[in-house]
């Protein structure tokens, strides 16, 4: 493979070109990024992030199989510079770990409380000094979940699974580790690869998220509990979107409540004009808090190809909160939703679980 590869900054209102740079890294050796056809190697996320505490950075990613990159863009006083660049492979005493490491999605959260936004790529994180932060070694994966998931605990946590069972076999049905320090606190086992993995706080009687995946044969609490024999057939997106504090399932074209009690799903709302994307993924085109009472919205694309159709609620609701926009987190999330395999937004803190701190 040959070409030119490059990242340009366009005026919003015109389409004009303001600074082009060469894409960093380049795709140099193929075999590097785990295969020599090509495909591995082009395999891109990106995300936005406030590094400095202050001011937005473009975090553009390349590879995850194996050579893991990251290059951390400024826009600034009209110059595109380049901050700095995560490179597996080039050397730096420590960064060989971080190889394989990636996911097919990445998170961006302050999981340090210094101010400033880290970087967690797949079964690792990458400081917002552009230097490792830590590595768990569990290997690849297609879906993690960032935020403050166990309200017992200080701080974050991250919820993932892994495909790569060589290394990872004993918590790749999904795994909770500490979001500043890689520690882990709970795993549970798979025979095979496992594609699809959730966290979400749906049933009240436990504090924080409950997490499953396609693989954990029930429902587990944040304390790594199992809380039920069944799960819900959905382990893809959420979103919050009746009028309670729980959040709803959000799977192809259709929101579902999970009733505890029952261990059933029950559907609140189907969009039968509308079709999921991504293929097998079935997500929205974004799910987010748009209009700003809380509540998520979801869009969605019409049968014909050609119209994309807004959802909201119409379920009344007695809470009040600031939208979940004003969450720096969640906000973020917005921006790397729509990378490789779409995951749910997060904001750090649930809505009401600030007030019961």
């Amino acid at each position: 493979m040959e070409g030119p590869e490059y990242l340009t900054v366009f005026e919003g209102t015109t389409g004009k070109a303001l600074a082009t740079v060469d894409y960093v890294p380049g795709r140099g050796e193929p075999g590097l990024w785990g295969d020599n056809g090509g495909n591995r190697g082009e395999r891109y996320l990106a995300g936005v992030a406030y590094l400095d505490g202050k001011h937005p950075s473009a975090v553009m990613c390349r590879g995850y199989y194996t050579r893991v990159t990251l290059a951390a863009w400024d826009w600034r006083d009209g110059k595109l510079s380049l901050r700095w660049l995560f490179d597996s492979y080039d050397g730096t005493p420590g960064n060989a770990a971080y190889s394989g490491q990636g996911n097919h999605s990445l998170s961006v959260a302050d999981v340090d409380n210094d101010g400033c936004d880290e970087i967690i790529y797949g079964a690792c994180a990458i400081d917002n000094n552009g230097k490792g932060l830590y590595s768990t070694g569990f290997g690849h994966g297609d879906a993690l979940h960032c935020a403050d998931l166990d309200p017992e605990r200080p701080g974050l946590e991250v919820f993932q699974v892994h495909e790569n069972i060589r290394v990872s076999a004993d918590v790749a049905a999904g795994h909770m580790r500490d979001a500043r320090t890689g520690e882990r606190l709970w795993g549970l086992p798979a025979t095979e690869d496992v594609g699809r993995g959730m966290s979400a706080d749906i049933d009240p009687r436990h504090p924080g998220n409950e997490c499953w995946s396609i693989a954990s044969g029930g429902l587990y609490s944040a304390k790594g509990e199992r809380i039920t024999t069944k799960r819900p057939r959905s382990c893809n997106f959420a979103a919050w979107w009746d009028g309670d504090l729980l959040r709803e399932l959000l799977d192809k074209n259709t929101i579902s409540k999970w009733d505890y009690t029952q261990e059933t799903d029950v559907v609140l709302f189907r969009a039968d004009s509308c079709t999921s994307i991504n293929g097998t993924k079935a997500t929205p085109n974004l799910s987010a808090d748009l209009l700003g009472d809380w509540r998520e919205e979801v869009i969605l694309s019409h049968v014909n190809g050609k119209e994309l159709r807004l959802f909201s609620t119409t379920i009344p609701t007695d809470y009040r909160f600031v939208t979940l926009m004003h969450d720096p987190q969640y906000r973020l999330a917005i921006a790397w939703q729509n990378v490789a395999y779409n995951q749910p937004p997060h904001p750090r803190t649930a809505p009401g679980q600030q007030n019961k701190r």
